[in-house]
């Protein structure tokens, strides 16, 4: 049986939302102690993070399928997705020149970094389509 939308026009709605919101947030935060422990040489602290930011970024979409806020067409969604994500990875590196050009080079090869995520992410959902969706 599935949860989507389960709670949606509920009394519980909000509160999931909340959750969600709260969820996501925590994702972030926890992402962002991650790189930071790591920076500093922590590399178990950095990883126990990451996996706690993995874990909220999971229940921030358990929240957002309980409240039907995601497409139940997957592929749809991932045809949809897929070009921004391979797009991002120009932009990002235009976005990396602006902060190289303040002098904020290490800053600007992160960036970069993302941007070569971002690109990887694109053929990543592209094959995923394309071996699945027949």
């Amino acid at each position: 049986m599935s949860v989507f939308g389960v709670t949606k026009g509920t009394k519980l709605e909000e509160r999931i939302d909340s959750n969600g919101k709260g969820e996501e947030a925590g994702a972030g935060l926890y992402a962002a102690l991650a790189y930071l422990a790591k920076e500093r040489g922590l590399t178990e602290m950095s990883e126990v993070l990451m996996q706690i930011s993995t874990d909220e970024a999971r229940h921030a979409g358990l929240y957002a399928v309980l409240n039907g806020k995601a497409n139940q067409d997957i592929f749809e969604m991932l045809k949809k997705i897929a070009p921004i994500e391979s797009n991002a990875f120009v932009k990002l590196h235009e976005f990396a020149k602006c902060v190289r050009d303040l002098g904020l080079e290490e800053a600007a090869e992160q960036i970069e970094a993302v941007a070569l995520d971002e690109r990887r992410h694109g053929e990543i959902l592209s094959n995923l389509i394309k071996n699945t969706c027949k």
